[in-house]
């Protein structure tokens, strides 16, 4: 379901027809030999500048953002396991005559701009499956979204430089160089956040290259990205009191935008370390969530909804999705336990009878003192004296999980990190706890699979208070 908003005006898409000039004697598009040489100027013939072909496009991109993409060589990333990549070379293998994840990541969500903006449907969908692959009405709509906001060269140009440097505070010596500049360490903050400091700090100088306006709506969007991402609040990983930043988006609808279409931009390129050419994790699935997360975000904008009426709007229409698949009728608002499962599933990608069925069964499990330590956890909605627990990374574990005993440990293990909410700092409201390491560590390894028990070894990752009650 798309999102409801009252907004119209991207629910129609805008067929882009290219310039006569751009259309070759065979029928197909190509690039004009006076093509310009710089990706700003490109940006003003945007027909022409995703006519060319995709080597081209890249290097073309590269010699605007060498820096920014050099940088995301050294970013960390998540794999999912054995795959049999595309025989066509990849972006970063154009560049480096080497693969590296982030860089493939970035440049695919790139490339899926040119999917979106010359129409190709069957290019974008690939080799998604054929059970959620993402419809022609759903493309659509995002073709028509892109058109809408992408109104001249500046807008592409601002949204292309918010692509390349989303992930660059995943490069571990972005941080090192905003400690060596300020005198103060971030290392343990979320990328996002990361992001935010450097921008400020004036370490990332393509932000100098856009106008006034348009760079204000892109530090506007990272802001909000440091304490709020789509993803996290559509796979309920966040806690209700992280929306309270979109209250600052109000009279800023197209800094949001811009946020919402780089993050479409980035779930379609988020495999593309393991296939190039195409989408293919923006399915069906993950669209309609991530367009029922758009239609509450406005809302909680407009003050139509509060920050907790908003999140548990987003459980509850997970739950309408699931009784679909015939899955039992869940109590989101009226019954603490199924709003908890319910959040679990969120963060499990619950879409089949036959996974909530699993993930009931591992409910059930759990001893009554952890079941209900657990959903009192998963109730919190983060404010001061009562700081809730984000568990990042918790979805990737939960990903690679196929039976219930491995379940029933990764929940005890969810129960113990999201009951930690201890904290120096008394202004405290959401405490980020990252599971990457137990993620890279233990659940990605063979012993795991064999004794998923395993977990109980596991350390309490850091707490890094992630929002106080001066950012509310």
């Amino acid at each position: 379901m798309l999102a409801e908003t009252s907004d119209q005006w991207y629910r129609s898409p805008i067929l882009i027809k290219l310039p006569a000039a751009y259309i070759g004697t065979n029928g197909k598009t190509s690039a004009s030999m006076n093509s310009p040489q710089s990706l700003r100027d490109a940006c003003g013939i945007p027909d022409a500048l995703f006519a060319r072909p995709d080597e081209d496009l890249i290097r073309l991109v590269y010699k605007e953002f060498p820096g920014e993409i050099d940088r995301l060589r050294r970013a960390y990333s998540i794999r999912d396991g054995p795959w049999a990549p595309p025989s066509t070379p990849s972006p970063s293998y154009i560049l480096y005559n080497e693969e590296y994840d982030e860089v493939n990541r970035t440049l695919v969500g790139l490339l899926a701009i040119r999917w979106i903006h010359t129409g190709q449907y069957e290019t974008f969908i690939g080799s998604q499956t054929s059970a959620s692959q993402l419809t022609r009405a759903s493309f659509d709509w995002i073709h028509g979204f892109y058109t809408q906001l992408i109104t001249d060269a500046n807008a592409l140009f601002t949204l292309i430089t918010s692509i390349i440097i989303k992930d660059l505070g995943k490069d571990p010596k972005l941080a090192s160089d905003c400690h060596a500049k300020t005198g103060v360490d971030f290392s343990t903050l979320n990328h996002n956040a990361i992001l935010l400091v450097a921008c400020k700090a004036g370490l990332v100088p393509s932000l100098n290259q856009i106008p006034d306006q348009d760079r204000d709506d892109v530090l506007r969007a990272i802001e909000l990205g440091a304490t709020f991402n789509f993803s996290q609040l559509a796979q309920a990983e966040n806690a209700p009191a992280s929306l309270s930043g979109l209250h600052r988006m109000k009279g800023h609808e197209r800094s949001f935008r811009l946020r919402f279409m780089e993050q479409l931009l980035d779930i379609a390129g988020a495999a593309g370390h393991m296939d190039w050419t195409c989408a293919k994790n923006l399915t069906q699935p993950i669209f309609e969530s991530y367009c029922n997360v758009y239609g509450v975000c406005e809302s909680v904008i407009a003050g139509n909804l509060t920050v907790r009426s908003g999140y548990d709007l987003v459980l509850i229409r997970r739950a309408e999705f699931l009784r679909d698949k015939d899955v039992r009728r869940f109590q989101v608002e009226e019954n603490p336990g199924d709003r908890a499962l319910m959040r679990l599933f969120c963060m499990g990608n619950v879409a089949t009878q036959e996974k909530a069925l699993l993930y009931e069964d591992a409910w059930r499990a759990l001893e009554d003192p952890v079941r209900e330590t657990l959903a009192n956890a998963l109730n919190l909605d983060g404010r001061r004296s009562e700081p809730a627990v984000q568990p990042t990374y918790m979805p990737a574990i939960l990903d690679r999980i196929q039976d219930v005993n491995a379940l029933v440990c990764a929940l005890h293990y969810l129960a113990h990190v999201m009951s930690a909410t201890d904290t120096a700092d008394p202004s405290a409201v959401v405490i980020e706890r990252s599971m990457y390491s137990a993620l890279k560590q233990f659940v990605e390894s063979d012993e795991f699979r064999e004794d998923p028990t395993i977990l109980e070894k596991v350390d309490m990752p850091d707490g890094v208070v992630a929002l106080t009650t001066a950012s509310l």
